[in-house]
């Protein structure tokens, strides 16, 4: 009912919460106190099942927000000082220790070194940069201290960025989200205008008896109710968003998940990452004079204690 008056003042007056708020005090009105209690039972149920799937995505939110440290390692004159991130400002030196990530996009300076950048791009192999080349927040240096000009301004990172998307992609409606709206601002006047007539035509014109028409009218008011569509569309959407986003998938709205169901054919990048990211062994083509075995507990020696993802990978087939 207060949603219902909020919409009124804003001046929504025939939303679909006017009519389930009237059909409900319509219903205590002659007595249908499990019909009323019903009608607001489904409607908090729609609503919850909204929230619910709405803190589910904000989930999948929070963890992008945990690729970003609360605090980052400053150079300034050859001091190294730790600073909450929203302090750096661009021309800062930071550095970032091995397994790291970084707070803010950069500018290598130190020399060659390799990121992970999965969280942000899905590529499972790291990425190899050289000095002058731009690396965003939240990517991992794999195997060593690196150093970086800072490029962004707080707040305005690459994993900011997502973050403005996603809760873009939040309020972006879906058409039927927008049919509801349009629908609800027709059905529901004519629902309380047919209603209105039931009630007063009969005993006005024909002498029926005003506390069974107006008991008619009060039902058809409550069966007009349409608490299919409060419940479910919403619930949908919202689910399928938190849904996408708890799997790594950033899909811009209601509207552009409708679309999905449409579609019959996907066109990937010609650098997109289609596997799981995890390489293993498949073969081993030794020399003469070298047994499979021999060859590859070389190689796994050479590779121990690497973090290279091949590395790693001959050093598990070894094992």
């Amino acid at each position: 009912a207060r949603q219902a008056l909020r919409l009124m003042k804003s001046g929504s007056w025939f939303a679909i919460e006017t009519l389930m708020s009237v059909a409900a005090i319509g219903a205590l009105f002659i007595g249908a106190t499990a019909e009323a209690a019903m009608v607001l039972l489904l409607f908090l149920i729609g609503e919850r099942l909204e929230g619910w799937a709405a803190s589910r995505a904000r989930k999948g939110v929070s963890a992008l927000m945990a690729l970003k440290p609360e605090t980052a390692t400053r150079l300034r004159d050859g001091v190294r000082e730790e600073v909450a991130i929203n302090t750096l400002r661009p021309g800062d030196i930071i550095e970032v220790a091995a397994g790291g990530r970084l707070p803010a996009d950069g500018k290598l300076v130190s020399g060659f070194a390799s990121f992970d950048e999965s969280a942000l791009t899905g590529e499972s192999i790291p990425v190899e940069r050289a000095t002058g080349d731009k690396v965003p927040a939240g990517a991992t240096s794999v195997d060593r201290l690196v150093t970086l000009e800072v490029l962004s301004e707080p707040g305005a990172s690459a994993i900011d960025r997502i973050l403005t998307l996603i809760e873009e992609a939040e309020e972006r409606r879906a058409p039927i989200e927008r049919f509801i709206d349009r629908f609800s601002r027709i059905y529901t006047p004519v629902i309380m205008v047919i209603a209105l007539l039931v009630t007063l035509i009969p005993p006005l014109m024909f002498d029926g008896g005003w506390q069974e028409w107006i008991y008619k009218g009060l039902t058809l008011l409550l069966i007009g109710c349409p608490c299919a569509l409060v419940i479910s569309t919403p619930a949908a959407i919202t689910s399928g968003l938190a849904a996408a986003a708890r799997r790594g998938a950033l899909i811009k709205g209601g509207a552009a998940l409708e679309q999905l169901g449409r579609i019959t054919q996907v066109a990937f990048d010609k650098t997109g990452t289609l596997t799981i990211g995890k390489p293993r062994v498949t073969a081993i083509h030794p020399a003469s004079g070298i047994s499979e075995a021999e060859l590859l507990a070389l190689a796994a020696a050479v590779e121990q204690g690497a973090t290279h993802p091949l590395a790693q990978a001959i050093v598990r087939e070894a094992q």
